[in-house]
């Protein structure tokens, strides 16, 4: 049961500002130091496992890589979670593509669309992607 505020007065059961319903939702914390240790440790072999080359490519080089890779993790760990699956039944972390922005977008393919279709979901997601203090936050809702 939701809350219907009188006519006129907006809102809506889990509507959104341009339409459709949330029909998952996920977030998660990274911390910004352990990518960097990560990244240090494993290099380009880390981002290859977790990014298509196409996504890897757009993050910057130097000291900004690592803060760039710790929001495009919590970005692909929140659309996971939103998806119901984390990294089973067959999803892969390059199956969620995450896009830094601005705005900040998560694109689901193979497995992970897949899913998102099967609990409602048209593909459209709302991301949130930011930093507060040393955590890298991702919010994902999978949208109708």
């Amino acid at each position: 049961m939701c809350y219907r505020p009188p006519r006129g007065r907006g809102g809506g059961c889990g509507r959104l500002t341009g339409g459709g319903l949330v029909v998952g939702l996920g977030v998660d914390l990274v911390e910004t130091a352990r990518v960097a240790r990560s990244l240090q440790r494993w290099g380009d072999r880390l981002v290859g496992k977790l990014m298509t080359p196409e996504e890897a490519a757009l993050l910057p080089t130097g000291p900004d890589r690592a803060r760039a890779l710790a929001l495009a993790i919590a970005g692909k760990e929140a659309a996971s979670k939103a998806i119901g699956t984390g990294w089973s039944r067959g999803v892969r972390w390059r199956d969620v593509v995450v896009n830094l922005g601005p705005p900040p977008s998560v694109d689901l393919h193979g497995r992970a669309a897949d899913v998102a279709r099967s609990l409602g979901g048209s593909g459209r997601t709302r991301t949130s992607l930011e930093f507060r203090g040393p955590l890298a936050v991702g919010q994902v809702q999978l949208l109708s």
